[in-house]
C-alpha cells in the first residue's frame, strides 16, 4: 500500500471557481488529521502564485491561506513549463509561498508516489 502524501493537483485559475478555495480547504483539513499533503500547482493553476493579484478582495491572501499548509520544507510544487507558456517565470510568483519548480518528469513521479491524487 502506498503511503506517500496525498498530492492536490491545481490546475484551474485561482479566482473563476472555487477550485482554489475548496483546495485549500481540503488541503488544511487533510493535514490537521495527520496526512501529508503536497500542492501541485500546474495548468492555468499556476496563476494562484502570481504575485500582486491582490486575493484579499476575494478572500484572504493566498500566502495566508496556505501558511500552514505550504511551508519551506514542504513548498508549493510548480510546474516550470506551465509558467513559461503562460509567459511567467519565477520573479512573477508570490514572495510569501514557499514554492519550488518542477518539470514533467518530477511530475510523473509525484503522481505515481502518492497516496492519492486529488484534482482541483
Amino acid at each position: 500500500m502506498n503511503r506517500g502524501p496525498v498530492l492536490l493537483w491545481v490546475r484551474h485559475p485561482p479566482h473563476s471557481t472555487v477550485h482554489f478555495s475548496e483546495g485549500v480547504r481540503v488541503a488544511a483539513m487533510t493535514s490537521a488529521l495527520g496526512t501529508p499533503v503536497r500542492l501541485l500547482f500546474i495548468a492555468d493553476g499556476v496563476r494562484a502564485l502570481v504575485d500582486g493579484q491582490e486575493p484579499y478582495r476575494l478572500g484572504p491572501p493566498v500566502d495566508k491561506s496556505l501558511r500552514d499548509i505550504v511551508t519551506s520544507v514542504r513548498p508549493a510544487l510548480v510546474h516550470a513549463p506551465s509558467l513559461a507558456l503562460r509567459g511567467l517565470g519565477p520573479e512573477h510568483l508570490s514572495r510569501g509561498v514557499p514554492f519550488r519548480l518542477v518539470d514533467d518528469t518530477e511530475v510523473a513521479d509525484l503522481l505515481l508516489g502518492s497516496a492519492q491524487v486529488v484534482p482541483l
